[in-house]
């Protein structure tokens, strides 16, 4: 990716436009903007962005039905921005591959930090692409496939940052702070449930295996297995 890249706002609220157009304008990078679901299709399909943020109430469709299309070839990271805050709209939102889920209203601030942590991540060679933990795993960084106990799964960006996170530190459990700037980019704060939630969809994942992540009281997680 280039030092300038494109980023592209799915929003129809014009103030919200406003906002994001002054943050990605002010870090030196290229804005864009659509304002329904068809608009965006068109405009990613013409063109190659870095990185989108989609809001979820568009006036034709749901944002989040635009994620297959980003995921198709240059795997395009997005950031979910929506007043849809509960818990199961985030776990939604991860899970359809979305690298980060940003409630609105949210101080301008915040959001420039988030983006920026996107665009840095995106810039980050990762020199290693295959995970292994002896014979109970294995982990294709760049297909986000994870082979475990006999099947593969698909992970999502944000799932897999974590796998990695936690495959690069055996032994050494990892607290919440170390795996939001390793799987997200920021600082956790308290309050936060990103982490629980990305934590409790690996564990699904990994049922069925001999791989644990162990809780460490009042030190983090670590990956362990069975006996």
């Amino acid at each position: 990716m280039s030092a300038t890249a494109d980023i592209l706002l799915v929003d129809d609220d014009i103030l919200v436009q406003v906002m994001v157009e002054d943050i990605v304008t002010q870090l030196g990078h290229r804005f864009h903007a659509a304002g329904d679901g068809e608009t965006a299709r068109e405009a990613i399909g013409r063109n190659g962005f870095d990185l989108v943020i989609l809001d979820r109430r568009l006036p034709d469709t749901d944002g989040l039905l635009l994620a297959p299309l980003l995921q198709q070839d240059r795997k395009i990271p997005f950031i979910v921005f929506s007043s849809l805050d509960a818990p199961t709209d985030q776990v939604l939102g991860l899970g359809m591959g979305a690298s980060d889920y940003v409630c609105k209203p949210v101080e301008p601030a915040v959001l420039r930090a988030r983006i920026q942590a996107r665009l840095t991540a995106r810039r980050t060679p990762e020199e290693q692409t295959t995970f292994r933990l002896g014979d109970a795993l294995r982990l294709d960084a760049v297909s986000r496939r994870l082979w475990i106990a006999d099947r593969i799964e698909v992970l999502s960006p944000a799932e897999s940052r974590l796998l990695i996170c936690l495959l690069r530190n055996i032994g050494k459990p990892r607290d919440r702070m170390q795996i939001s700037m390793a799987t997200c980019g920021r600082e956790w704060v308290y309050g936060d449930r990103t982490i629980d939630v990305l934590i409790s969809r690996l564990r699904r994942r990994l049922k069925g295996s001999e791989v644990r992540i162990t809780t460490v009281h009042g030190l983090g997680y670590v990956l362990t297995l069975d006996n």
